[in-house]
This record gives structure tokens, sequence and C-alpha cells, in this order.
């Protein structure tokens, strides 16, 4: 499961061309954390929202270095897979810049995850889910083109997790 590297001048670049007229022109790559406000004016971030989405942007940066140890890539795609599956956004239900950023820094790696990468049993299916809802909601108003969407089958589903059955719960 390889990622590319995506450096903050180029997520600076990704944010323009999917913010055009939103952006301030003089946005720099150190305004980046403080951009959710800009891209979401109507969203208020407590400040510890503030804290995590900090905490995701690097989160989000480590996920994309390709020189990593594959262990603790694994581990971090595992962590952030567990998170999702509670979770439309990494703040809960709220849109944010790390949101963005995550989708711009893992959609290369996806891109090319097999199917059982993607909804096997041990594969990242809330990531999946995360990066078509990010691709595609009208709340993140993204401009990307179809052509450079992730595709997603939604009928290609390799596993699924059987629901526990009360009786066997109790006993």
């Amino acid at each position: 499961m390889s990622t590319s590297s995506s450096s903050p001048s180029n997520l600076l670049s990704f944010l323009r061309a999917s913010y055009p007229t939103t952006l301030p022109s003089s946005t720099s790559e150190s305004d980046i954390p403080t951009l959710s406000s800009h891209l979401y004016p109507n969203i208020t971030y407590t400040d510890s929202e503030k804290v995590e989405l900090n905490q995701w942007l690097t989160t989000s940066a480590r996920l994309a270095t390709p020189d990593e140890d594959e262990a603790k890539h694994a581990e971090r795609l595992g962590s952030l897979n567990i998170h999702l599956s509670t979770h439309t956004t990494l703040l809960g239900s709220k849109p944010c810049v790390a949101d963005v950023a995550l989708y711009h820094r893992l959609s290369p790696a996806v891109r090319t995850w097999s199917p059982e990468e993607r909804t096997g049993e041990k594969g990242y299916h809330h990531i999946v889910r995360f990066m078509e809802f990010i691709q595609n909601a009208p709340m993140f108003g993204l401009h990307i083109p179809d052509a450079d969407k992730i595709p997603i089958d939604v009928n290609d589903v390799r596993f699924v997790k059987k629901p526990l059955d009360a009786k066997e719960e109790k006993e």
C-alpha cells in the first residue's frame, strides 16, 4: 500500500484549484491550519477542534510519507480506519481543511489499492468511504473533474462483518 509524497505547496495548489474564489490570494503554506474558517465560514470550531484539526494535518502528512516503515504506516492507516468507523469527517460531522488535506495526500495511494485492500476483511473500507464522501459531498465543494476522482465501486465489497447475535452476546 504505497502512498505518494505531498508537500504543503502541492496541498496549497490543490486547495487553490478547488476553492479558486474562496482562498485569499495571499494564502501561504503557513496559513493552511487556519483555512477552515475561510473554506467553511458557516462552521464554528472550538479550541479543542482546532487542536485536533492541526493533529490531523500532521497525521495526513505522515501518511503521505513514502519512506516510512511499512508496519508503522499500516498502524497509522488502521488507526485512521478505526477513527473513521464512527466519524463522517475527521472532526465528526464538521468539514475542515484537514479532511481535504487527507483526501489530497491519500488519494494517490487509495487509487492503487486492490479491492481486497479497499473492502476486504483487513481492508480500509472506512477510509475508502471517507475518500468517496470528500470527493463528492457538496459540503466540501471540491472542484475535482470526474476523470481525477478515485474510482470506487460501491458494489464491490469483499467482506461484510456479520452482525452480533443478541443471544450469543448474552452467553
